[in-house]
């Protein structure tokens, strides 16, 4: 960390080549804590991975969402933006981690997850507020980043009546650690798990579609 005098980060990877992303280690608090949420039928975005790790034996069925590749694990494949194929009160649980940010017209997904959820289903969200842009392959898309104001009425506005919660992770040193490229393993816990509203690294929502039981 004295050596961030320098042009070049550390890593143009996101820290991958140094151990495991800072972001990562919010994403998966969040999903972990959140963890009693994911059961019943579950769609999550790209692959499977959190859906088991932390639904378990919960799940009772898995979708798997792919913007453009119907290859496996892919059971869906569609725009979030504009999917009337995928049926309207579907899923009791959708995960969407690091995804909005590459979405031009966020409203209309958030209306697409809010149709396909049931009644009283819940939709877990990562998205990202201050981080690197360093993958070519999304580089061209990748329009927002969020904050946790932002994503509050975002969210409030697609879940009328539901219940709605944006957090913010992050702080000084972690967000300074992302943005250079260094893992999440070069920092100690204490400095991962402080909060600075001031820096919003990563921001993850919760959020209820109305009808079911309360939040």
């Amino acid at each position: 960390m004295g050596q961030l005098r320098r042009l070049e980060p550390f890593s143009r990877m996101y820290g991958w080549d140094r151990g495991t992303p800072v972001d990562r280690y919010y994403i998966e608090a969040f999903l972990k804590e959140h963890s009693g949420r994911i059961a019943g039928r579950v769609l999550e975005i790209s692959e499977n991975t959190y859906t088991y790790r932390f639904g378990g034996t919960a799940v009772t069925s898995s979708d798997v969402l792919h913007y453009d590749n119907p290859s496996p694990p892919a059971t869906i494949t569609g725009d979030l933006t504009d999917a009337p194929h995928i049926p309207s009160d579907s899923f009791d649980c959708v995960i969407i981690t690091q995804t909005l940010m590459l979405i031009y017209d966020v409203p209309a997904a958030l209306r697409t997850i809010h149709r396909i959820l049931k009644p009283g289903g819940t939709v877990l969200v990562t998205q990202a507020g201050l981080s690197q842009i360093a993958d070519p392959e999304w580089r061209h898309t990748w329009y927002w980043g969020f904050t946790q104001a932002s994503s509050q009425r975002l969210f409030q506005d697609a879940f009328p009546g539901g219940w709605v919660e944006a957090r913010a992770y992050g702080n000084m040193l972690s967000t300074i650690a992302f943005l250079a490229g260094l893992g999440f393993e070069e920092l100690d816990k204490r400095e991962l798990d402080h909060v600075d509203p001031d820096y919003q690294m990563l921001i993850g929502v919760i959020a209820t579609k109305a009808g079911g039981p309360p939040a």
